[in-house]
């Protein structure tokens, strides 16, 4: 009997062992690779930066060590490495506007009317460009120091997540870092402290607390030790930062 004769390989069958091949070298591949561990995705660096988000959602970077000037629809705005002071553009300016400090960090801010605001790290301030009225008012979370001009009758408003502090000719603090525990201290002027249950006034040299399950209570403080963080070698010098 005469051999049968071979028969060539298909073009599927090439294909088909190409196929195996190529799984055989990817898998081979994949084996050989090193371990990779995912790295943590790091914010970024916004929680680090001094940032004023204007009413009308626009955001400026303050954080930047040198002086400048921002030109919004409501005023011009003039930052420097210590803080911002600003000059409305109008009366009728009366939109808020949010500056946050981040943590380690301190900045100031110089209102229309010259009150003096330096922000402590971890801090938000709201406030409006103009204060319509006698009565101005501005929103804090975190800690706070304020220095109103001396001879202004008006009042400024205060007000933290759980007090509103009312002001005159005063310079005083504000801690609200707990909640259950928001801090008025008083070196010079009237303030009084008020919640949804009782209104109290302070005396320059007494710290008024905000005690979540009792009412306020009062207590003499060493102001040069208590307000050393505003007050101190190490807190920023107030300038004039138009100049």
């Amino acid at each position: 009997m005469k051999p049968h004769p071979k028969q060539a390989a298909t073009p599927a069958v090439w294909i088909t062992l190409v196929c195996i091949l190529a799984v055989i070298g990817g898998i081979w591949w994949w084996v050989q690779q090193p371990t990779i561990v995912p790295v943590p995705v790091v914010k970024e660096e916004a929680e680090k930066r001094i940032l004023l988000t204007l009413a009308n959602g626009d955001v400026l970077d303050l954080s930047a060590r040198q002086h400048k000037i921002f030109q919004s629809q409501d005023a011009t705005i003039y930052a420097s490495p210590q803080g911002i002071t600003y000059s409305p553009k109008g009366i009728g300016v009366t939109s808020w506007n949010t500056l946050s400090v981040p943590e380690g960090r301190m900045y100031s801010l110089i209102l229309a009317d010259g009150t003096y605001v330096l922000l402590n790290g971890k801090t938000i301030v709201r406030f409006k460009f103009i204060n319509a009225g006698r009565n101005k008012q501005l929103f804090m979370d975190g800690e706070a120091f304020f220095r109103l001009l001396p001879g202004d009758s008006t009042t400024l408003t205060v007000h933290t997540p759980v007090t509103d502090i009312n002001a005159s000719e005063a310079e005083f603090s504000v801690n609200s870092y707990d909640r259950g525990h928001v801090r008025t201290i008083l070196a010079r002027g009237t303030v009084t402290l008020t919640d949804q249950r009782t209104t109290v006034s302070l005396q320059p040299g007494t710290e008024g607390i905000y005690n979540a399950d009792a009412d306020f209570s009062i207590r003499n403080v060493n102001l040069q030790s208590a307000l050393h963080w505003a007050t101190g070698s190490e807190a920023p010098r107030r300038v004039n930062i138009k100049d």
